[in-house]
């Protein structure tokens, strides 16, 4: 990969790229940022690896056009390097693992890129399966493939991509393990006095992800609004074949980045762990680590906790206590399940978790919705109970009944009141009648 520095001319910073021609002589060329000196340092660094990130890859594509005959396994580590200044750390570990794999296969056979067909690539997967592999493991070599080939697609050096005609391996759903309440209850009971306390309890509490919760900063807290961020994270990959942390404020998705109401429970453990950290630093003065002072989960003597060092004490926990083996991040759903049961929608769920999607929420707990599941058996319940609407069916009839019934003793009680008023003038009249004749008589 071609290197360069950042220089200064005229008061303008310039990347000045140094790369080798078509002849393998070395050779520069200098790239205006368009940034002045004064005060733009860090925006020309970025500029700068910006730059050479195009700079390479335009490079790449000119080289692979000038080698029509290059073999599929070469192209495939050219395109990792090209990867390599786009993605994640942890993200390029995991294809160098799966590149191994696929050169390994594909070394003998000295294919050329241009010559691949989907057997070749069907062949690979076969051979996966008979290693034991799952079609969920087979499908990440697939997606590298895939992406390798479509490289080459768009730059016009293959026709087509060829891993388009092959069948993906199918995903088995995957079926999440968790705890009860009463199950979580005793995994607090357990880690009082552990030191992985803090990290085990705010995972159950918010279904953080384990990369979420070790890079839990104390300036993401606002314990005067009572909220907590998750906006950084801390993982452990192999950078230059080491072991590293590596510290990032991109997460997972941008929906993992959300604010989420801070909990009594949560603050009460935080306000406990400040208190604590004080106290090891006054304790332990110089031996304690100070490098870690922005991060919330740190052990006794300062250090943060590492994600690997929490994995293990975590199962150590479990088996120790006799507590139900499950993964650290079945913690997360954990969380899901119990709020599910109690009733909360599966899209908030969803936002609390923080999941790119709602299909990721919905495939992953939809068995676990007990109370729509509830809502919709009482409903059918309902429909199909047919003594049910029978006897209303008859309440409805004898209702109709009464109604009609009482209809007729009104009718009745109204002609029987008109008699009588007939009555009463048939009675007044013939008074008056012998009035009027005893009145004549005399």
């Amino acid at each position: 990969m071609n290197k360069g520095s950042l220089q200064v001319n005229h008061g303008t910073y310039y990347v000045v790229v140094n790369y080798k021609d078509e002849f393998g002589k070395p050779k520069q060329k200098w790239i205006s940022t368009g940034l002045r000196e004064r005060g733009n340092k860090t925006k020309a660094n970025a500029k700068m690896k910006e730059i050479l990130r195009n700079f390479n890859l335009a490079n790449e594509v000119t080289k692979f056009k000038k080698e029509e005959d290059i073999l599929f396994t070469d192209f495939l580590n050219s395109y990792l390097d090209i990867k390599k200044e786009q993605i994640e750390p942890v993200t390029i570990n995991m294809y160098n693992k799966l590149s191994e794999v696929i050169i390994k296969y594909f070394k003998n056979m000295k294919l050329k890129l241009k010559d691949l067909k989907p057997f070749h690539i069907e062949g690979f997967y076969k051979s996966q399966y008979e290693r034991g592999l799952s079609s969920n493991s087979v499908v990440k070599y697939h997606i590298l493939i895939r992406e390798c080939l479509q490289y080459a697609f768009v730059n016009d050096l293959v026709v087509s991509n060829v891993a388009d005609k092959v069948k993906r391996p199918k995903v088995n759903k995957f079926k999440a393990s968790f705890y009860s309440i009463e199950e979580i209850e005793k995994l607090f009971e357990v880690i009082k006095e552990h030191e992985c306390r803090l990290p085990i309890m705010l995972t159950a509490m918010y279904g953080f992800r384990r990369s979420e919760v070790i890079g839990l900063k104390w300036e993401a807290i606002d314990f005067d609004k009572k909220l907590i961020s998750v906006q950084h994270k801390v993982i452990e990959t192999k950078i230059d074949g080491k072991i590293e942390l590596y510290k990032s404020d991109k997460l997972k998705n941008e929906t993992s980045n959300r604010i989420l109401p801070l909990l009594p429970q949560a603050e009460n453990l935080l306000l406990e762990k400040k208190r604590q950290i004080e106290n090891n630093k006054t304790m332990l003065g110089k031996q304690y680590d100070n490098q870690y002072l922005d991060y919330v989960c740190v052990d006794n003597m300062g250090r943060l906790i590492r994600p690997g060092r929490l994995t293990h004490s975590f199962c150590k926990i479990l088996k120790q206590n006799n507590l139900k083996h499950i993964r650290f991040h079945d913690l997360r759903h954990s969380c899901a399940s119990i709020m599910l049961a109690n009733g909360v929608p599966m899209k908030q769920i969803q936002e609390w978790l923080g999941h790119a999607d709602f299909g990721t929420t919905a495939n992953i707990y939809s068995h676990l919705n007990y109370s729509s599941k509830l809502n919709s058996a009482n409903t059918i319940s309902n429909v199909f109970d047919f003594s049910k609407q029978e006897v209303q069916e008859n309440m409805k009839v004898k209702s109709q009944k009464e109604i009609e019934l009482e209809k007729e003793v009104e009718e009745l009680k109204q002609k029987l009141a008109e008699q009588e008023e007939v009555d009463d003038k048939y009675g007044k009249w013939k008074q008056e009648r012998k009035r009027k004749q005893k009145d004549f008589e005399m």
